[in-house]
């Protein structure tokens, strides 16, 4: 079907016009200037050649890695961190960045909920070592910009230990990704621009019934609830045969909703244009980028709007530094972004969630007139199809803003290696939403009859300001970096705010405050030490808590500098042990928690005045003695490097120590009379390993590498202020953190006798009475012959989580290949609901086709799933070992392919450099629970946008 898209929806309204008329103004002045300035460097690449980027590189060779506050010599490294660099990040074809990630980075640990068009962050998750993340720095400052294109991206960085992170104060404890964007460097003018389409398509959708499948099975249901006593049938064979053969399709309709509502592929599409170099005096990097991801959802050709989910984002970015003397440097980031998220107008998850539940005889698309179809179950607004095209439309703008200005001063006049800097960075962040909504009627046909339910109404606007927010960030350093003989001494000392202001509340500024400092000494290149303390400061906590000290330390050794290793084992080019120990901490507070407040009540009339008279209250009890949570992290490393480099290895073990972790008490009272603060008490444990290994070697015109990298992590919750329980097994101190708590399922009732017998042990909510054959049975784990809370306790598997990736490619004469898996281990996933049952919401829900291996007579000895019932079920639907299934996988994360042509033949066309590609992501997937069910995604699945696989072509033209 067709859909028409006016200027409306593709151009923004307001101030987002103008903006867009100066951009359309702008880009062909850049165009012509970027031209203009790339023909000294198109004549000097005649002569030199262009300066391709190294295909098979996968880890930088400079001699420096990003941490926070700057960069450190490999040599000298003590912390534990791990990047990833532009070459890995384009080859991923996604709008968002952290999507190019997993299965790149040991410790990293990214999770999916859902997939489809979003803003930042949409459908993700991210850890670090476990724990919960909670950092994303963009060149130093917090910022949310995760939908950015990866060419404006120079690196990404995870910092994993307490000698990483402890600088940052207040918000240290959880580990950091830390993002730095290009900058200028010295050269010509180079030129680079990509333009690249491709589509997504589903991982995975749901399987529904037919609708003779449907009614049969519902049948079966309603018998399973009488029991022995037969009742009558809810659809007779008559009907049955009809909505399998079709022969009446609008009273007894057969829809296949999800071919009806959504596509088979959703175009993408992103344009780029990039210059860097340097003139006289100053260096730069622009970037230009329009990316566009559309939905899946069908639209009608009758709309004059889009009723599609759908992202447009356009993003500049001007990194300009220039040497305004020969010891004063200025470097100067503008930033850019605006983005609109279009939906329909009861929004995505609605539809989805629509989709899910309503079964393929619900009702027809449409009546015989041309009509929604409806029914006296399924009533006004509750057409799908009305749904994605009937009731408007929505969207939300973004418009973010960010300058960031840095100056560095070079005091070698008072003692070389000095430097002084300055850097003040304000970000502004508005987001808007417009709702266009209307409503429509339906009409159930039966008998040559139309019956209406709901009322069709004119479109209204609607909408307004979801957030705007602002982050002031001022920042002031002084370094100090000298090499005396066999001395290497590096000091840096920083001081630090940032103010982040909410406009759309009532709230005062959030503050985060810290000074810092950090001390590297290194003796002959072989022994290191380091050491970093940080004083931070939050705001919203009581005085006397708002100021906490953190500190870190580690030792190193280079033993390949050492003599007896470079004369015995020459082989090995690189080889240090490393390890660090730190305090670090997290605030988690409410605002301004330690002030007690209140509430004022409705009140009462009272007196022959009848005045009202008002009464007030307290609101939850305030805590004055809330501490920012802690953690103690300790580190220890191997960094190996064999034949050259050729083999590398790095491997990291840590132990990292978190309390005074916040939570709400678990020892109340409803007879307190009022909600109990939060608190100083979990204390939680994790453990385990990082291990990254990569080979990479050149066989003349033949370069290829292969890098894998390995994480596991295991919890242990150490305290839990729990209260007393009856058995060992139900206490939550020493088991994983998270751990799931539920029945143990023992099988499946095969038969009356079975479940009448005296020894059976049932619930008192679920007597024998109500159960069936085929009902699930449960463990009487304190055999007091009945199945109660006391029989609860930890389910699911206990072993460390795991994940891991693996990286390969090779490049010749033009051709580069690259290709990423990324898989899990000891991953388990709860399966329950409507979506697993079928016949929810009093037998109005959705049966699919995982349900036919249900339990029945015929097959009592060999199901896998409880019989069929309709509506509520209490005995089956408790959380159990039951729905919990083993759910690891492997996918097929990225692919990527391409051919840069020889630079004779692209010379002939006056293009110094030309590179065809394609890849993809998400492309196969091998999971545990295909053996359950194969229509839905291990990471995401049930009323949620599907996670999206891509296959993506483009090309890029350098200059």
């Amino acid at each position: 079907m067709k859909k028409n898209i006016t200027a409306d929806v593709l151009l923004p309204s307001g101030i987002w016009r103008q903006l867009y008329g100066k951009v359309c103004l702008a880009f062909p002045t850049a165009i012509l200037l970027l031209w203009s300035s790339a023909k000294a460097q198109v004549a000097d690449t005649r002569v030199h050649g262009p300066k391709p980027d190294s295909v098979i590189e996968i880890s930088k060779t400079a001699a420096t890695v990003p941490i926070l506050y700057g960069e450190q010599s490999k040599g000298r490294l003590l912390q534990s961190v791990a990047t990833v660099y532009t070459n890995q990040l384009v080859t991923t074809p996604s709008p968002q960045f952290l999507q190019a990630l997993p299965g790149r980075l040991p410790g990293l640990n990214i999770f999916f909920s859902s997939g489809g068009p979003g803003l930042d962050g949409n459908g993700m998750g991210f850890n670090i070592r476990g724990a919960r993340a909670q950092i994303v720095l963009i060149d130093g400052v917090e910022r949310g910009y995760q939908s950015i294109d990866p060419e404006q991206i120079e690196s990404v960085t995870v910092l994993k230990d307490a000698l990483s992170t402890v600088m940052f104060g207040q918000r240290s404890s959880y580990g950091i990704i830390s993002v730095r964007t290009k900058k200028g460097d010295i050269g010509k003018p180079r030129i680079s621009f990509t333009a690249q389409s491709g589509f997504e398509t589903p991982t995975a959708l749901p399987k529904p019934l037919s609708a003779w499948q449907y009614a049969t099975l519902y049948n079966e249901a309603k018998q399973n609830d009488a029991g022995a006593t037969p009742v009558i049938p809810q659809y007779t064979q008559v009907q049955i045969d009809a909505y399998k053969n079709q022969t009446d399709p609008y009273t007894y309709p057969d829809v296949d909703w999800y071919n009806t509502l959504l596509g088979k592929r959703a175009d993408v599409a992103r344009y780029n244009l990039n210059l860097q170099g340097s003139g006289k005096g100053f260096r730069y990097f622009v970037d230009l980028d329009n990316m566009r991801e559309k939905g899946i959802f069908r639209t009608s050709s009758e709309n004059k709007y889009n009723t599609n989910s759908q992202l447009n984002r356009y993003a500049l970015r001007s990194n300009v530094g220039v040497d305004v003397t020969p010891v004063t440097f200025v470097q100067l980031n503008l930033f850019g972004r605006f983005q609109r998220y279009n939906q329909p107008g009861g929004g995505a998850s609605g539809i989805f969630s629509s989709l899910l539940n309503t079964p393929q005889l619900a009702y027809p698309v449409f009546n015989p007139d041309g009509t929604l179809g409806g029914s006296d179950k399924y009533q006004g607004n509750a057409n799908i199809w009305g749904q994605a095209v009937a009731r408007g439309y929505q969207f939300q703008d973004v418009r973010d803003i960010a300058v960031d200005l840095e100056v560095t001063q070079k005091l070698d006049v008072l003692t070389k290696g000095l430097v002084l800097k300055a850097k003040a960075s304000n970000n502004n962040t508005t987001y808007f939403t417009t709702k266009r909504d209307k409503n429509f009627e339906v009409y159930q046909y039966l008998d040559g009859a139309y019956t209406k339910y709901g009322s069709t109404t004119e479109q209204v606007t609607g909408g307004g300001a979801n957030e705007r927010y602002r982050i002031v960030y001022l920042e002031g350093s002084l370094a100090y970096d000298r090499t005396f003989k066999k001395h290497a001494i590096s000091v840096l000392t920083v001081a630090n705010q940032q103010s982040r202001l909410a406009f759309n509340t009532t709230n005062l500024p959030e503050n985060y405050t810290a000074y810092s400092g950090k001390l590297n000494y290194c003796f002959d290149e072989k022994y290191i030490a380091e050491g970093a303390v940080s004083y931070g400061g939050y705001n919203w906590l009581a005085p006397s808590k708002r100021w906490a000290t953190y500190w870190a330390g580690g030792l190193g050794w280079n033993l390949h500098k050492e003599a007896f290793i470079s004369r015995n084992l020459p082989f090995i080019s690189n080889l240090k042990l490393r390890a660090n120990y730190g305090l670090t901490g997290q605030v988690n507070a409410g605002y301004f928690s330690y002030i007690q407040t209140y509430f004022s009540a409705n009140g009462y009339w009272f007196g022959s005045g009848s005045s009202l008279e008002r009464g007030s209250g307290e609101n939850a009890i305030a805590n004055t003695g809330l501490d920012p949570e802690k953690a103690k992290k300790f580190d220890a490393g191997i960094d190996l490097g064999l034949w050259n480099n050729k083999l590398t290895i790095t491997a990291d073990y840590f132990f990292n120590k978190f309390y005074d972790l916040v939570a709400a008490p678990n020892l109340t009272t409803t007879v307190f009379g009022a909600g109990y603060p939060l608190q100083n008490y979990q204390r939680f444990n994790y453990r385990g390993t990082d291990i990254s290994v990569t080979w990479q070697q050149r066989v003349k015109a033949f370069n290829y590498f292969v890098s894998g990298n390995f994480s596991l992590v295991q919890s242990k919750v150490v305290y839990n202020a729990e209260l007393p329980k009856n058995y060992d097994y139900q206490v939550t101190t020493g088991k994983p953190v998270g751990q799931q708590y539920g029945y143990t399922a023992i099988g499946l009732f095969k038969s009356y006798d079975e479940i009448n017998d005296p020894s059976t042990a049932v619930m008192p909510s679920s007597p024998k009475s109500s159960l069936r054959p085929g009902d699930i049975r449960y463990l009487d784990r304190s055999g007091d012959g009945q199945i109660t809370i006391d029989d609860q306790g930890p389910i699911g598997s206990a072993k460390p989580t795991i994940y891991y990736g693996l990286y390969t490619g090779f490049s010749f004469k033009g051709l580069d290949f690259s290709v990423l898996l990324q898989g899990t281990l000891n991953r388990q996933g709860y399966f329950s609901g409507d979506f697993m049952n079928g016949f929810g919401n009093s037998g109005q829900n959705n049966a699919y086709e995982y349900n036919l291996g249900r339990f029945t007579a015929a097959t009592a000895e060999t199901a896998k799933q409880p019989r069929l019932w309709l509506g509520n079920n209490t005995n089956n639907t408790q959380i159990s070992t039951f729905w919990l299934k083993d759910n690891d996988f492997v996918r097929l994360k990225n692919v990527e392919i391409g051919y840069t042509f020889p630079e004779k033949l692209s010379r002939k066309i006056g293009l110094p450099s030309v590179r065809l590609f394609a890849n993809g992501l998400n492309l196969l997937t091998w999971a545990e629970i295909y053996d359950m069910r194969k229509d839905l995604d291990p990471e995401a699945w049930g009323a949620v946008y599907p996670i999206m696989k891509i296959f993506n072509f483009g090309i890029n033209i350098k200059f």
